[in-house]
């Protein structure tokens, strides 16, 4: 008996680990499921200043004084290889990002946990989504 139960909760533990690889970032390209629901989040908290498609002209961008990053350049920049974790923290704040954090970029985890329990996404997944998305829009 005890080995059936050790081989269930293996399986369990195996199969939550496997749901939970994308957003552990585990993964060689972003997750579409994931980048779908991020571009939503995306054009409602984000467009204004990085653009629709995230070239850095969003409409509020020539008011700003510090122009929006072109996020569809980030991998380039990263010498080919998107840097998920990175983009994670600079988007909830854990890293300083120039505009974010200041009066012309909002830090979005603190307003993702501040806003949890309404319409808006909680910040875990959020920042994960948002990150996925950019990573899907990734040029050359």
């Amino acid at each position: 008996m005890a080995n059936a139960t050790t081989r269930l909760t293996f399986g369990t533990l195996a199969v939550g680990a496997l749901a939970l690889a994308p957003l552990a970032g585990a993964q060689d390209r972003p997750d579409p499921g994931m980048a779908a629901k991020g571009r939503v989040i995306y054009v409602r908290y984000c467009a204004s200043c990085h653009g629709a498609v995230g070239k850095g002209d969003g409409s509020i961008a020539p008011d700003l004084r510090v122009p929006p990053t072109d996020l569809t350049r980030l991998a380039a920049k990263a010498s080919g290889r998107f840097p998920l974790d990175e983009v994670r923290r600079s988007i909830d704040g854990r890293k300083a990002t120039r505009g974010h954090g200041s009066a012309d970029m909002p830090v979005w985890g603190e307003v993702f946990r501040r806003t949890e329990g309404t319409e808006s996404p909680d910040a875990e997944s959020a920042t994960w989504r948002i990150a996925h998305y950019l990573w899907s829009i990734q040029r050359k």
